[in-house]
């Protein structure tokens, strides 16, 4: 079950509440009026490799050498 953020529009108070997907529960703000639910930032990570750009670099050249090989080879057969 994930936590929600729960925003008031009057005083711009705000709470965490941890509740299912599928509960849509009313939140009443401290200055008595309903909060909504809002949107926060989420944290990604990203585990393993090839999400850097530093990972697999050799390959990363060789397969834009051999692309611009082509283009070579291709520009040489039209002309």
């Amino acid at each position: 079950m994930p936590f929600y953020r729960y925003v008031c529009e009057n005083c711009n108070s705000q709470k965490t509440v941890f509740h299912s997907i599928n509960e849509d529960p009313e939140i009443f703000c401290e200055c008595g009026k309903q909060m909504k639910r809002a949107i926060s930032r989420v944290g990604i990570i990203f585990k393993g490799s090839g999400f850097y750009s530093t990972d697999n670099r050799k390959n990363g050249v060789q397969s834009s050498e051999s692309s611009s090989e082509s283009k070579k080879k291709s520009e040489e057969k039209v002309a």
